[in-house]
């Protein structure tokens, strides 16, 4: 599986079976986050995951940097 990275937070999107997708947050300190939901396209994983990591980082009050 291909890591990617926003925010400095690794994540990975993976096909579960054809036309659907889930997501992975790999916080370096921290448990892995799954998603509970399963995306049609890889591309709506992402913007999920990107969504998550969002909303994460929000709740902590942490200050990632934006990329």
């Amino acid at each position: 599986m291909l890591r990617m990275q926003y925010r400095s937070i690794e994540y990975q999107v993976r096909e579960i079976e054809p036309h659907k997708w889930a997501w992975i947050i790999l916080p370096a300190n921290g448990r892995p986050v799954i998603s509970g939901d399963l995306f049609p396209t890889r591309e709506k994983a992402v913007e999920a995951c990107i969504s998550e990591i969002n909303n994460g980082i929000e709740r902590s009050g942490s200050r990632a940097p934006k990329t």
